[in-house]
């Protein structure tokens, strides 16, 4: 759809909701107590909804509430309150009702129904929802443990010793690029890493150190225990989202009266404390919450080697002005986090070696929302947010050396360098300071008009972010590495992010029919030093059809609706995607050294590569779905199929640049050579040297990464079987998922030819691999049977996962064509599918190279033909493309709850607790792989008081 439809059908959508802006319609009150459905005493400060208007109150200090001035209808009425049961009940506003009675259930095992697993959320595209019961029940030690919940995920054991990403809709569950397109967003504030700089050098390869930077936040560090609920957008997001890809989980804290709460959670490797408690202030004073978490994690107990620690503290205030008027709501969030990462050399070994990564950060979230209640202005919805962190890496690393030479020289050229000890240890230091900003204030009109039930969205956000760290320093003199310098933080410029956002939802009823509509748009601008892009544009369009909604009575068809999606997303760049390390080539032109004299001089030839990309582009993900959910016979299900294309993602692609530098003449008989005028000398004799040209190799941002994906999720929940109050859930996917890297990365041999360095880089797509590309394929359902007794207080859940289809294959692709070819064993090429075949060796040429003086030239029959570039030819073995199809597998998983009245509850689970570990066979490799998660199990005991 293009822009141009889209906006045409915004507009429409929104003329045909203002059709009777203007006419006279008569109007309503709605007046009431709320009251525990149990002891019949009121509840004051819950938070009352008109769902189809976007109108809310809250109940004063003897739990009443009223709304004025309703247009006549039939709506959806909601309630919630911290401790208690959502409520969701239709009403019929024909006449003023003044003394309506809302009960409310305080949310515990002895209530009827309980919910312990994600359901749908109630939004026009794929979204699942996850309340504090089903929070509980699945004992998370981090938001990741909760993403097992969705569909088509698999459970996989907690672990905090390693960095951990949420991904969406993601096949291995460690893909980079999705997880740097997952939006997480706690009480309406973003939550960011993009000014993370925690890298030895950008321009490396390999960084030594453990970092999230570059990627998606480090998920560890979100703790579970003070969430209410999370929902999860897998499907088009609203408008009102930006700077996401892959999805988003939207994340909200408690907030309001609730007794204090000790827990205590112990696995093999995790030991976790929490506490909090809400307080009301008095009458018309608010709450203040407050909590705190602990936890130490060791990889293997028998080794604590390696070990990670956190401890989260959060304080806030929430109140409601005026709440019988135009409410206003107050909410401020302030919020510590420390966390250590440390690892050191086995206590057998005799190298001191440790690393330690250390994490600090506070924030500070202030949102809510004003209730206007205008026909021009319904509410206003605010959130200023802002983080300062610390973020330290130290690494303390053994270096055993030939005595070779080291500089420290930020400019190119000769420099007389020093010499390396023999042996020695490195400290690498890198402090980064990241610095968070954001604003957002939402403007929504809503209104009924007739058969209409129309909401406009306006909205505008600004977002900043940067790093005030003293960054990388280190001793000159014991460098971690020859090719690193230290960088100060402070001088990368900051990122200023300006969007705006417009969205129009328009509902018609027609009986038990109804048609919903939602269309809008974002528009984002950057604006930061030495990077000019163009508006980004996100258009967003969602609709539903509902051919039968009669969800209160619970015979046959209840209800049957099709959804469907379209919408662009955009993903921001980052500090270090838009500001990387320069690169820095060090050459040893000469070196002497006379120990027994003490006579040494080193020259090193350091050439400086700035290595930004002017061509950066933001990644885009296009993406669609169709849905179908239906309620029938109690069985409620919901499918859909997606579609999604990735492009521009980004990447690190390895860079070459040709330069030369002078290699002097060695000669035994140099006794006191010296460096004077830029040159050495021996007594005053210029020492001989000859220039040899080659190539600085390092690695630059780039646009290289495209994903196509497609898949099906589905969910069914076939009810209760009352008889054994047993509930039988079953969800699943299909997930097919073909990653590429057409970036044009660049080789360098490392061998020389006439004594001088090989004379050509090789351009190769995504690398020096055959394959530049894989796919990987899914079907897996997980069957979940829920037992509850009430009378018990008890839940217990096991859990069935089936994997039914893995498969996975690498794959070659280039502007539409396979780059890989096949030879036999006297060299002759063979004709046929390549990524078919597994009889035959596999080749990949590079599509171009580069000679001495910068110039690309295509690489051709003529150059495989030569023997001079017969060393840019790669091979692989001859199973390299073939698929991997392994063999279903299960694995059984429990978890249970049980409370003890008000006072405790006790939970226990184990995952794959009959061990199941089968042996796959890969045949790409030849090597046999266990599959499922390792055994695993843990405990928790709350107490209430």
């Amino acid at each position: 759809m293009s822009l141009k439809k889209l906006f045409f059908l915004s507009t429409v959508i929104f003329l045909i909701g203002q059709i009777d802006l203007y006419a006279q319609s008569e109007k309503v009150s709605l007046s009431g107590t709320i009251q525990d459905a149990k002891s019949g005493e009121t509840l004051p400060f819950v938070v009352v909804n008109i769902k189809d208007l976007n109108l809310w109150t809250t109940s004063d200090i003897n739990g009443k509430f009223s709304f004025k001035d309703v247009k006549k209808g039939e709506y959806t009425l909601t309630a919630s309150c911290l401790g208690y049961k959502d409520y969701e009940m239709k009403i019929n506003l024909s006449k003023n009702i003044e003394k309506y009675i809302l009960k409310l259930e305080e949310q515990t095992l002895a209530l009827k129904e309980v919910t312990v697993t994600a359901t749908a959320g109630n939004k026009l595209s794929s979204s699942s929802s996850i309340k504090k019961a089903a929070l509980e029940h699945v004992q998370a030690s981090s938001i990741v443990d909760v993403m097992q919940l969705l569909p088509g995920a698999l459970t996989v054991n907690p672990n905090l010793n390693d960095i951990s990403k949420l991904t969406i809709r993601d096949v291995t569950g460690k893909d980079a690029t999705n997880a740097f397109g997952t939006a997480v967003i706690v009480d309406g504030a973003r939550m960011s890493n993009d000014a993370n700089m925690q890298m030895t050098s950008t321009a490396l390869s390999n960084q030594g150190i453990s970092t999230s930077a570059g990627t998606g936040i480090d998920a560890r560090q979100i703790a579970v225990d003070n969430i209410e609920s999370i929902e999860v957008i897998r499907g088009i997001a609203s408008a009102e989202y930006g700077d996401l890809n892959s999805g988003a989980v939207i994340v909200k804290t408690k907030a309001g009266k609730s007794p204090l709460e000790v827990r205590f959670k112990t696995d093999p490797k995790i030991k976790q404390v929490y506490a909090g408690k809400g307080f009301a202030l008095g009458e018309n004073k608010g709450f203040l919450n407050i909590d705190a978490d602990y936890v130490q994690s060791q990889n293997d107990i028998r080794t604590p080697a390696k070990s990670y620690n956190r401890l989260t503290a959060q304080i806030g205030y929430s109140n409601v002005f005026n709440p019988q008027g135009k409410a206003f709501s107050l909410n401020a969030k302030f919020k510590g986090l420390t966390t250590l990462d440390k690892q050191k050399s086995d206590p057998d070994k005799q190298s001191e070696e440790k690393t330690k990564v250390e994490n600090q950060e506070i924030s500070l979230n202030i949102y809510g929302n004003w209730m206007v209640n205008k026909a021009w202005l319904t509410s206003l919805k605010y959130t200023v947010a802002g983080s300062l962190g610390r973020q330290y890496n130290w690494d303390h690393e053994q270096h055993t050396t030939v005595g070779a030479a080291t500089t420290n020289a930020m400019e190119s050229g000769e420099h007389v360098a020093g010499f390396l000890p023999y042996e020695y240890y490195s400290d690498l230091k890198i402090e980064g300071k990241p610095v968070y900003a954001q604003a957002k204030l939402t403007a929504n009109i809503s209104g009924k008009y007739g058969i209409f039930y129309n909401n406009f969205m306006l909205g505008g956000e600004w977002s900043t972010k940067g790093n005030e760290g003293k960054g990388k320093s280190f001793d000159p003199s014991n460098p971690p590495s020859q090719n690193i310098r230290p960088r100060s933080f402070k001088d990368i410029p900051y990122i200023n992010e300006y969007s705006g956002f417009i969205e129009d939802k328009v509902k018609i009823e027609i009986g038990k029919r109804s048609i919903e509509l939602s269309a809008g748009s974002r528009f984002t601008k950057i604006d930061t030093k030495g990077a000019d892009f163009d508006v980004i544009v996100d258009p967003r369009f969602n609709a539903r059809l509902t051919l039968l909604e009669n969800r209160w009575n619970k015979k046959g068809w209840e209800s049957l609706s099709i959804r469907l999606g379209w919408g662009i997303q955009h993903k921001m760049p980052t500090l270090a995607y838009l500001y990387p390390d320069p690169a820095y080539i060090d050459k040893a032109s000469f070196s002497f050294k006379d120990d027994a004299n003490n006579r040494k001089l080193a020259v090193i030839t350091t050439n400086v590569f700035e290595t930004d990309n002017d061509h950066l582009k933001i990644p885009k993900s296009n993406n669609f779905e169709i849905g179908v959910d239906f309620k029938v016979f109690n069985i409620n299900a919901n499918l859909a199929y997606f579609k999604e294309k990735l492009t521009h993602g980004y990447n690190q692609a390895n860079y070459a640049v040709p330069y030369q530098y002078r290699e002097y003449n060695y000669s035994s008989s140099l006794t006191n050579p010296e460096y004077v005028n830029g040159e050495v000398v021996e007594n005053g004799t210029p020492v001989g040297y000859r220039i040899l040209k080659t190539f600085g190799l390092f690695q630059r941002p780039d646009n290289g990464i495209t994903t196509d994906k497609w898949g099906i999720e589905y969910s069914f929940d076939f009810g209760k079987i009352e008889a054994i109050m047993t509930s039988i859930l079953v969800d699943g996917a299909f997930f097919h998922t073909k990653t590429f890297d057409n970036s044009l990365k660049m080789n360098h041999e490392t061998r020389y030819i006439n004594n001088e360095p090989y004379p050509y880089v090789g351009l190769y797509v995504g690398g020096t691999n055959v394959g530049n590309g894989n796919l990987y394929q899914r079907l897996n359902t997980n069957v979940r049977l829920v037992t509850h007794i009430p009378q018990l207080r008890l839940v217990f859940t096991l859990g069935a996962q089936c994997v039914w289809m893995d498969k996975s294959k690498a794959l070659s692709k280039y502007q539409g064509q396979c780059l890989a070819y096949m030879k036999d064993n006297d060299g002759n090429i063979i004709e046929g599918d390549v990524e078919k075949d597994k009889t035959y060796n596999k080749y990949i040429n590079p599509v171009a190279y580069m000679d001495r003086d910068g110039a690309i030239h295509p690489f051709t029959e003529t150059e495989a033909n030569d023997p001079v570039f017969q060393h840019m030819i790669k091979s692989d073995k001859s199973t390299y493309f073939v698929e991997d199809s392994l063999d279903p597998y299960f694995m059984l998983n429990l978890r249970m709850t049980k409370e003890i009245g008000k006072l405790a509850s006790l939970s226990f689970y184990a995952n794959n607790f009959t061990n199941a570990k089968p042996w796959r066979y890969y045949k790409s490799s030849g090597s046999d792989f266990r599959v499922n998660s390792d055994i695993s199990f843990g405990a928790e005991i709350s107490l209430k008081f």
